[in-house]
């Protein structure tokens, strides 16, 4: 449940009361694709039979994808195989047919296709405003708002950290010293803006003369790791997103007792990281956009 990958958003919409987007996305359930289909979307419950679960006025929410994929070199060769035998007859395809082709090959081929599914999980932050997600990838956050949107009717928001200066500030972190409640980690990657040329640095002591010296060189900082407060370490990008999110062992010393009741535990580990994320954020809110409201 852990979010690994957080994606921060301003929200700009009215939002339901937590009740309300139960009975929203209870409507619309996941179901598996049917054999002819190539992909299907739903929500599944976030927990014990819930779809939406509420913690701390934070509503945590899973849309869950299934994709049928057949190989584009697949459909392509087998549709110009049928073409080439009746081409004798009807002569040289239109484009048109050929279009015709590839579908109903498409069509043939998708129920032999292996079904993959993909979860990704999202969150709203009430007293923040803010709504999370547990990926980087903008085309799996596009995917959950679409569907929030079909569901709610709207959905608006804009990433929190659209005005932040995220390359300036990183580069400073590593040539000076990092702010308060932060420690640079062990890795980054820098950019040459000249040619796109990038260096990847892991497991490595920063900062490193060799890397002070690519920045003065004229290479820009893409991405640096760093750990907050000893509780958390994570991977800061340019765009805001933080990524392999990894709670420290000092972390886990603030965790609630193990339970064996599975509904029980989920509970206790969103609140933990509900927490931990909204001082997380403000923090970086500080240190990123100083003039900003939180």
């Amino acid at each position: 449940m852990f979010f690994r990958q957080l994606s921060i958003y301003r929200l700009e919409s009215e939002l339901l009361d937590p009740a309300a987007l139960e009975t929203a996305l209870a409507a619309h359930p996941f179901s598996p694709t049917r054999p002819q289909q190539i992909e299907s979307a739903g929500w599944q419950p976030a927990i014990g039979s819930l779809f939406v679960h509420d913690t701390d006025q934070a509503q945590r929410f899973v849309q869950q994808r299934e994709e049928r994929s057949v190989p584009a070199r697949a459909v392509r060769d087998t549709a110009e195989n049928r073409l080439r035998e009746r081409a004798g007859s009807l002569g040289e395809p239109s484009r048109a047919e050929r279009a015709a082709m590839m579908d109903a090959v498409l069509l043939e081929l998708l129920p032999q296709a292996f079904p993959r599914q993909s979860q990704t999980q999202a969150l709203i932050d009430r007293p923040q405003n803010q709504a999370w997600f547990d990926t980087a990838t903008a085309t799996k956050i596009e995917r959950v708002s679409s569907g929030l949107r079909e569901q709610l009717g709207q959905w608006r928001m804009s990433p929190w950290f659209a005005a932040a200066d995220i390359p300036g500030h990183l580069a400073r972190w590593l040539l000076g010293t990092p702010p308060t409640g932060f420690a640079i980690g062990e890795g980054t990657r820098l950019i040459d803006p000249r040619d796109g040329g990038t260096i990847t640095v892991a497991k490595l002591a920063l900062p490193d003369p060799h890397v002070i010296a690519h920045l003065h060189e004229g290479m820009k900082v893409d991405q640096l790791e760093l750990i907050w407060n000893d509780q958390l370490r994570f991977t800061l990008r340019t765009d805001g997103t933080l990524t392999k999110i990894k709670p420290t062992e000092h972390f886990a010393e603030g965790q609630a007792e193990s339970s064996d009741d599975d509904n029980a535990r989920l509970d206790a580990d969103q609140r933990l990281m509900v927490a931990a994320f909204r001082q997380l954020i403000a923090d970086l809110t500080r240190v990123l956009t100083p003039t900003a409201a939180i």
